[in-house]
């Protein structure tokens, strides 16, 4: 294989591609795909969220994140609610369902992440989330500027 560390981006499109790969084939066995795992993983993380600041969190497309959403709450994962200060709103919830999925999504992603970072050491590993989080952030803060 060339050197994947002649470009960071290289090494971020494998991560991503991988990671993806990973969550699919982990969370088949809940009938989810990685994207729905992941949403369904941060409605629970918030308890409650409007699809507009799940499309925020995830820096993802409107209308995928529409389509994950109406998908999960016609599956029973999610319910969506009108959101009391704002009528044209719809507040975004887990079910039963999504809470029992939960754990099992979290165990995946988290041995996901370590089998990812096998070779580090756990400090560096603990230095590479740190730095991970730093870089979406500015992306992040990048896209809204």
């Amino acid at each position: 294989m060339d050197r994947i560390m002649d470009s960071p981006f290289k090494s971020i499109s494998i991560l991503y591609r991988k990671s993806h790969m990973w969550l699919n084939n982990t969370c088949a066995a809940l009938d989810l795909s990685a994207a729905q795992a992941v949403v369904i993983l941060i409605v629970c993380d918030f308890r409650v969220l409007t699809q507009d600041e799940i499309t925020k969190r995830l820096s993802l497309d409107k209308s995928v994140i529409a389509k994950t959403v109406t998908k999960l709450e016609e599956r029973g994962f999610l319910v969506r609610t009108t959101n009391t200060k704002d009528k044209r709103t719809y507040d975004i919830a887990p079910t039963e369902k999504a809470w029992e999925a939960y754990p099992y999504i979290k165990e995946q992603i988290d041995g996901c992440f370590q089998h990812m970072t096998q070779g580090m050491s756990e400090e560096e590993r603990e230095e590479f989330k740190r730095l991970l989080l730093i870089a979406a952030e500015a992306s992040i803060a990048w896209e809204e500027g």
